[in-house]
């Protein structure tokens, strides 16, 4: 069995695309997706990059909404270390190579990491602008004023961005950037990272990266405060933080409770109390 499943021709030429995308932060660059055992859609472009990077001495971790246990994150990371034989953990700082789908990790990334996103939809013009040609127009331009002709119609009909998550941003002064379906709570954290992110849509055949310490802001009017999620002082009924992401639960009773959406995260806050 070929080490990663993929062919050694096709790890090639990701990560060429990796390294051109690393060149340019922000820049989207087209790939030749390859077929997976799992379904577009499910993580194939992310899987990609990962198993076009990994090796022998590299430590895996795979979220899912910031969970080690939900069924994609289990079966991606099975399936990883059924091709490759790498050391997996629950554990962010353990970790060498961590692909997420919807959440960056609650604790700070550091410069031997790396974080692979899972892409739905690459494009952030593509709630603006749907024509693929017309994009790369745009984008070579630097012209995002239909983002802020969005951005402005939100905030003068309803006091802010309604967008919820892929809130755009602007890598590096040049490329607005679509930063995956992260929370409005995770996009700061893509600024000045110490880690390498790399972004893959598998069904859309696309990379892209920011390279560690480089400068992303959300778009933003001047006058206007960036506001992201906040939980009303809420803690967590497991382990009593109050400054993570947090997930809302019903119990039986219909009351709400409040978990840390970070599982390893709230084990460690619960270890160390």
């Amino acid at each position: 069995m070929r080490y990663g499943f993929l062919d050694e021709d096709a790890k090639k030429e990701i990560r060429r695309s990796i390294l051109k995308a690393i060149a340019i932060p922000g820049y989207i660059v087209s790939f030749a997706s390859r077929e997976l055992p799992i379904a577009r859609g499910w993580g194939t472009g992310g899987l990609q990059i990962t198993l076009s990077i990994i090796n022998e001495k590299d430590t895996l971790k795979v979220i899912d909404q910031g969970c080690d246990g939900s069924v994609n994150a289990v079966n991606i990371r099975n399936f990883i270390k059924s091709v490759t034989k790498v050391k997996t953990t629950s554990h962010t700082k353990d970790a060498t190579i961590i692909q997420t789908r919807h959440r960056v990790p609650e604790l700070a990334l550091e410069e031997n990491q790396v974080l692979v996103y899972q892409v739905p939809t690459p494009d952030i013009l593509e709630p603006v602008e749907p024509n693929s040609s017309k994009q790369k127009i745009l984008h070579a331009n630097a012209d995002y004023s239909k983002l802020w002709v969005l951005l402005y119609e939100d905030t003068s009909m309803f006091g802010d961005s309604r967008i919820s998550n892929r809130y755009p941003v602007m890598v590096n002064d040049r490329y607005a950037m679509d930063p995956s379906p992260i929370p409005k709570y995770d996009t700061q954290k893509l600024n000045n990272c110490k880690a390498l992110q790399l972004f893959g849509a598998g069904r859309e055949k696309k990379i892209y990266a920011i390279p560690p310490y480089t400068k992303v802001v959300p778009l933003k009017f001047d006058d206007k405060e960036f506001k992201v999620e906040h939980f009303d002082n809420k803690e967590c009924q497991r382990c009593g933080c109050s400054t993570s992401f947090l997930d809302e639960v019903y119990d039986d009773n219909g009351k709400v409770n409040f978990y840390c959406n970070d599982t390893d995260f709230c084990d460690n806050q619960k270890r160390e109390k």
